[in-house]
């Protein structure tokens, strides 16, 4: 695979070292642990729902997802939205590893050639530059779990049918030795992201009103009700970045599969700013038989 300029880059370095987590390996192994000591492990994990925020804001939330998950992973499978490029159906890096101050994270080369045979999947670097919503989960897994090889998956706007399409290619990976990874944070409150479903008079009004949004929606994600949470959100607009991410992942677990709600946090808990928030979840999938 290559590009008019010349090779593409076999290995994808890292944006927000420094920044939405520390940059130093050691801080942030220390950090990552600390985190999960708060966490357990849950007799059997599938797939994990956890929020892509930085470290100081989700970070404890996601803690608790990556420690449900456990080890033993040969392979985790990151499902996550497109926030800054527009594209249909799903996107792939086409790279053998992923950078993090923790180290190389290699790329899985065996599903990457797979996905890849989906219409909808397209092999696609571009997307992944800016985006941060993959880079956020890898080093939760390189503490978990140093050997996991990893596969991340952009996904952008679905048509009808698309999602069905998605969750057809992802079902074969959703077996033993594979942890799939939804990155989604919940409802998005505020002018900044043209969703105020009650003014921002005061903390408690605020914090309410996105705890309600989040619980209907998780009620519906956690009882793998693909349809009743896509009527949600369109009834109450909640702004939920990676609702397809979630679609494709509800639409791929087989029937009598179940999540289960691990925390529930918002922003509020490490800012005091209420005329902005974001809920974050981390939920635990067992899939059905």
């Amino acid at each position: 695979m290559s590009d008019p300029a010349g090779p593409l880059p076999r290995v994808k370095e890292p944006h927000l070292a420094g920044r939405w987590y520390p940059a130093a390996a050691d801080v942030l192994a220390a950090s990552v642990r600390e985190m999960l000591a708060s966490g357990a492990r849950r007799p059997r994990t599938d797939a994990i729902l956890v929020p892509h925020a930085a470290y100081e804001y989700s970070g404890p939330t996601a803690a608790r997802g990556f420690a449900a998950a456990g080890t033993g992973w040969r392979r985790a499978l990151v499902l996550a939205p497109s926030h800054f490029a527009a594209f249909r159906g799903a996107a792939v890096l086409p790279m053998t590893a992923y950078r993090t101050p923790l180290g190389l994270l290699s790329i899985d080369q065996e599903a990457l050639g797979a996905l890849t045979r989906c219409p909808l999947i397209r092999a696609n670097p571009a997307v992944f530059v800016r985006e941060h919503a993959v880079e956020i989960q890898l080093p939760w897994l390189q503490v978990i779990d140093p050997g996991t090889a990893i596969v991340p998956v952009l996904v952008g706007r679905l048509d009808a049918g698309d999602g069905e399409t998605l969750a057809g290619a992802l079902r074969p990976w959703i077996a033993p030795g594979t942890l799939v990874v939804v990155s989604s944070d919940l409802v998005h409150y505020g002018r900044r992201f043209d969703y105020l479903p009650v003014p921002p008079t005061d903390r408690a009004t605020v914090a309410g009103a996105v705890a309600r949004l989040d619980g209907g929606a998780l009620e519906h994600v956690t009882a793998c009700d693909i349809e009743g949470f896509g009527r949600y959100v369109e009834s109450t607009g909640a702004t939920i970045c990676g609702r397809y991410p979630i679609e494709v992942l509800l639409r791929a677990l087989p029937a009598g599969s179940r999540g289960e709600v691990l925390a529930h946090t918002t922003s509020l808990d490490a800012s005091d700013e209420h005329d902005h928030v974001v809920g974050y979840a981390a939920v635990a999938f067992t899939a059905g038989s």
